[in-house]
């Protein structure tokens, strides 16, 4: 329930309404509506395949369900000054939203089974420079995500909107710190496949090697049960995923290299030369100056320099 306006005496002033009365006070809320909407609209269109939105780990679609997951949370002040602290180290763009709920690069959609995981530091996601793919950890070893262990999640890094792979770095840590007992090193193919829903429903474009995102042609509406590419093979066909045993990895595995200072700075400057930070630095700069103007403020506000050193070691502690 809204709070009760403030009593105010009369005669009013002649400079205008009283406290709390004027117009703006309520744009304020209006604006902040108006912006949370952006941010459902930016991950709602970027995690739409085939024409339905979906959860990026399984590919669930039942939009009563779906939720938005944030990497960076926002309902408290820790989380909204981590938010600021990551913009002033560089770690994400000078123009992001100023508020993480507000920017669609720091969301996700998931059903609620795989954001309440998300949640609770039962996995991470890591976004690997070499392969160009968000590839997810069960890092908890939870029999429940064995099968998209190391495989990557639907998320294009090509994307305007696609995911800041640093922010993934801070849940990470997260993860890690909240699980102390689980095993620190973690095997993943060498080539990490698409999670087995992309391949098997015909989500991914061979060719391209980008996310379907329209409907089927003649398909009033998806079915995720239908495999509309007949050359690829049923889902019940794909070999699952080496679990997590602290052994040695098997043929075709390695070690997921550690978050130390050289990981962090290959992802660092993956982030800085996305399409997605690109898009977020003019999506928040003005374009008002002349056409040399706006190309030299382009090139300079856009372009990437090179990349300094984290100003934190993760793995120092």
């Amino acid at each position: 329930m809204a709070a009760p306006l403030p009593i105010f005496q009369l005669p009013l002033q002649p400079n205008g309404p009283p406290p709390a009365y004027d117009c703006n006070d309520w744009e304020s809320d209006t604006t902040k509506s108006s912006t949370y909407r952006g941010f459902r609209a930016g991950i709602n269109n970027r995690d739409t395949f085939l024409g339905e939105t979906r959860c990026v780990v399984c590919g669930v679609v039942d939009s009563a369900f779906l939720n938005d997951c944030f990497i960076i949370g926002w309902s408290t002040y820790t989380e909204k000054m981590t938010w600021s602290n990551l913009k002033t180290r560089g770690w994400i763009p000078p123009k992001v939203k100023a508020y993480p709920e507000h920017e669609p690069r720091n969301g996700v959609v998931m059903c609620p089974n795989h954001c309440a995981g998300f949640n609770e530091y039962l996995f991470f996601i890591r976004y690997v420079p070499e392969v160009q793919k968000y590839v997810f950890i069960n890092f908890s070893n939870s029999k429940d995500y064995e099968k998209f262990h190391g495989k990557a999640v639907a998320l294009d890094p090509r994307d305007h909107h696609a995911p800041l792979p640093t922010l993934f770095i801070i849940h990470e840590m997260r993860v890690r710190g909240f699980r102390p007992f689980e095993p620190i090193e973690q095997h993943v193919p060498d080539k990490p496949a698409w999670q087995d829903w992309i391949l098997s429903n015909g989500v991914l474009d061979t060719a391209s090697d980008s996310l379907k995102r329209d409907k089927p042609p003649g398909s009033a509406r998806y079915n995720p049960h239908i495999t509309y590419d007949d050359s690829l093979p049923a889902l019940e066909t794909f070999a699952p995923t080496t679990a997590n045993t602290g052994d040695a990895p098997s043929s075709g595995q390695s070690k997921l290299a550690q978050l130390n200072a050289d990981v962090v700075r290959d992802i660092l400057t993956a982030t800085r030369e996305s399409e997605s930070w690109k898009a977020c630095v003019r999506e928040g700069t003005s374009w008002e100056g002349t056409a040399d103007e706006n190309t030299k403020k382009y090139s300079d506000r856009v372009g990437v320099s090179e990349v300094s050193e984290p100003h934190d070691d993760p793995s120092a502690d």
